[in-house]
């Protein structure tokens, strides 16, 4: 079967197909190459990355089934619950599974896992492959598109799309995600030539770095000696402030500058912002608290919540319904990650609200139980719903939801 795979070519620039390749390296104006590898070796996106994998990872995935009027019902025995709330494979967690495509989809704009299905069609298992092993082919005698996988024996195998779970970060063609390494390269190029600048620093520096000068001619390898012998006893970050002791007439002549006076630190400082304004991820998340206070730093977890990983649960979910859901099964089953324990305030907040709600008749005391997951009353009372006062004549002992047309009397 012919096909047209997607791969990258080697130019001096690189083309389109170049920055839709996952692991493709890409030339800055910066002078350093970027690649998921290296920009990982960055604290800003380590961290960033794992906010978002480790949050997203940690949510527990619900199937609920439709129901004709309109509610819904957890349905914890459906095979996607089964999958989700167990191990996908023999070597993952579903919390891992979920942690690692999700990084993958972060630094290379796409992840990709193999579904498992038994001879009934049920999914029952989910493979996954790093996303530099993967290939997308475009089959020229259907036009469809598939997946090519490189095998660790050699060859390559093709994955059907019904058959492989695609996550994608923002796409410029609806097939490939483009990652935002490729998408924002200088961007890395420059925080990772702050870096190396920083590194040598501390690596060739010293506490006094310059020139060393002799009232007399020094030949070639006397130059060499004294050179090394200088470097050997006073640089290095672990020799920074040793006292030199000069003989012969030598003389010190301080020339270079401190990377506080070369402003390294104002750019590595910007960078923290730029990096993480990328990913999306307030400051205080990855433990950057500067210009922070407690009153705005208390609004940063929901902020955190609907700008930073609200957008990838809906990734997740939808790829989830897409892939692991016949078009039948989608119109009686949903998927949702559950956020209530993302979203808890603080002990009295919850509370007050619980309050307010049990007032006026939108929770039980069970449900509100199960929220604080306490066991439930096996009173009477713990399954009656309440109304205030000026309320009586609605009060039904059923939530407004529930209630039926009849009067206050008939009920």
């Amino acid at each position: 079967m012919e096909a047209q795979t997607i791969t990258t070519e080697k130019r001096s620039q690189p083309t389109t197909w170049d920055l839709m390749k996952t692991g493709a390296d890409f030339a800055t104006d910066a002078g350093v190459y970027v690649s998921p590898h290296l920009a990982e070796n960055l604290s800003t996106v380590f961290a960033c990355v794992q906010a978002i994998a480790e949050t997203v990872a940690m949510l527990p995935v619900r199937v609920y089934r439709k129901m004709p009027n309109g509610a819904r019902m957890e349905d914890p025995s459906h095979p996607l619950a089964l999958i989700f709330g167990g191990d996908p494979n023999p070597r993952q967690t579903a919390a891992e599974f979920i942690e690692m495509q999700t990084a993958h989809c972060l630094l290379r704009g796409n992840s990709y896992a193999e579904v498992q299905r038994n001879n009934g069609g049920a999914v029952i298992g989910l493979v996954p492959y790093h996303p530099d092993h993967v290939s997308v082919v475009r089959v020229s005698t259907t036009g469809r598109y598939a997946f090519d996988v490189s095998l660790p024996e050699g060859g390559t195998r093709r994955v059907l799309p019904e058959d492989m779970l695609h996550l994608k970060d923002r796409s410029d063609d609806g097939v490939v995600g483009k990652s935002r390494l490729a998408r924002t390269r200088e961007t890395f190029g420059v925080a990772l030539a702050a870096e190396r600048y920083a590194g040598s620093t501390f690596r060739h520096g010293a506490a006094m770095s310059g020139i060393l000068s002799h009232p007399e001619h020094l030949g070639e390898e006397a130059t060499k000696n004294l050179k090394d012998s200088f470097k050997a006893t006073y640089s290095g970050a672990d020799k920074a402030g040793e006292v030199a002791v000069l003989e012969e007439g030598l003389k010190w002549q301080q020339i270079s500058v401190s990377p506080d006076d070369a402003q390294m630190l104002e750019t590595r400082r910007f960078s923290v912002e730029q990096l993480a304004r990328i990913y999306r991820v307030p400051g205080p998340i990855i433990g950057d608290f500067q210009g922070g206070n407690y009153s705005s730093i208390s609004e940063v977890g929901r902020w955190f919540y609907t700008q930073s990983i609200q957008p990838w649960l809906n990734k997740w979910e939808r790829a989830i319904e897409r892939t692991l859901l016949t078009t039948a099964a989608r119109r009686s089953y949903e998927v949702e990650f559950d956020v209530d324990d993302l979203l808890r305030g603080d002990m009295l907040t919850r509370f007050q609200a619980y309050r307010i709600a049990r007032e006026i008749g939108v929770y039980n005391a069970n449900e509100l139980r199960r929220f604080e997951k306490a066991n439930p009353r096996t009173d009477a009372d713990a399954e009656a719903y309440l109304a205030p006062k000026n309320m009586q004549p609605e009060q039904t002992g059923r939530p407004i939801a529930d209630r039926g047309g009849g009067s206050a009397a008939e009920e």
